[in-house]
């Protein structure tokens, strides 16, 4: 009977053992691989308070062993890494009692890193800040915090340390004008720059933008285009300006516009979506035309072929769509009708005219 309950146990114990495993394979925990400084503060004593935020990566085959955060005064290894407990928040406060040895933090101008095993190479740029040649915050001031936002760090009034960055007291305010004298942009297009987010102008040039709250420097900004999203690829050039913004502080910064070739140069020729025209058929004398790159420029035009590849007519266009009158009642037919943007041929569309 003994014998019998004790096989029985053996039994039992070594199916939870295979529950369990099984439970374990079918909800695999990530170990994180790398980390970034989410964070950072200076709490009421002055003493400095990180953040780091992990990241798994599945496709990694290395996992954290340890971790080093450096300043200009040195570098110091973190006592323990809770991989397990990461794992599950993904985030790590980390503070000078965390670290094997004592690591200075100057509040008024440093370079923060984290490293992993240290050899890794970093996710995001240093933590620079204060007076440093590369530094893009000011000094923090009592109750700020430097924090994460996207790939770029900003000043924060309202620091969240341990939980996921939000960005409730990120942003200041800029305004002014757009000066725009080529028409290279039409009014209320979508922008976006260095710490901008989508904004836009009215007819008269006025704007009104959120900004992240960091030292800024903008030469040129980013723009929506039909059928896109704000990319690298549509953008104009504007005069350098430099600023600095705050958390609630509203800053005066006109911008200038003065180039826009390199927006329309970094597009394929015949790239899909480029150009669309409705109807087709062509039933009458005149039909709609849609350009999905910058047309403001004197050298961008239509041009209508026939089957002979014969140019029978010229359209000069300035605007992103619009209606061509016809200047000729042509044959009933098919024709080819060429998209040129600063004299260079972007797309060629096959229409049918039947009137």
């Amino acid at each position: 009977m003994v014998k019998n309950l004790t096989i029985m146990k053996k039994i039992i114990v070594l199916g939870l053992i295979i529950l369990a495993t099984q439970f374990l394979n079918a909800n695999p925990i990530v170990p994180p691989s790398n980390a970034a400084i989410s964070e950072l503060t200076f709490d009421s004593n002055g003493n400095w308070v990180i953040e780091l935020k992990f990241f798994p990566d599945i496709m990694s085959v290395e996992y954290i062993e340890k971790i080093y955060i450096e300043s200009l005064s040195g570098t110091s290894e973190l006592k323990h890494f809770y991989g397990d407990i990461v794992s599950q928040t993904n985030i790590l406060e980390v503070r000078n009692d965390s670290l094997i040895s004592n690591l200075s933090i100057n509040p008024l101008r440093d370079s923060i890193s984290v490293s992993i095993n240290y050899y890794t190479d970093p996710l995001y740029p240093n933590l620079v800040f204060g007076d440093l040649t590369t530094s893009t915050i000011n000094p923090l001031r009592a109750g700020q915090s430097i924090a994460l936002i996207g790939e770029n760090y900003t000043k924060d009034k309202s620091p969240t340390i341990g939980m996921e960055n939000d960005t409730i007291g990120m942003f200041g305010t800029i305004k002014g004008k757009i000066y725009d004298p080529n028409n290279f942009l039409s009014a209320y297009t979508l922008l976006a720059g260095d710490g901008l987010y989508n904004f836009k102008f009215d007819e008269s040039g006025n704007y009104s933008a959120r900004i992240t709250s960091a030292k800024h420097n903008i030469d040129k900004l980013y723009y929506y285009t039909a059928n896109s999203e704000i990319s690298s690829k549509y953008y104009v050039m504007v005069t350098p300006v430099t600023f600095t913004t705050e958390p609630d502080t509203i800053v005066t910064v006109d911008f200038h516009i003065y180039y826009s070739t390199s927006s329309v140069e970094s597009i394929k020729s015949n790239q899909e979506n480029i150009f669309k025209i409705t109807p087709d058929p062509i039933k009458e004398s005149s039909f709609n035309y849609e350009v999905a790159i910058p047309v403001k420029s004197s050298n961008s035009y239509i041009e209508l072929f026939n089957m002979s590849g014969q140019m029978i007519e010229r359209h000069n266009i300035n605007e992103s769509k619009g209606k061509i009158n016809l200047q000729h009642k042509l044959q009933a037919g098919n024709y080819t009708v060429r998209l040129f943007v600063n004299n260079k041929n972007y797309a060629n569309l096959k229409v049918i005219i039947a009137y």
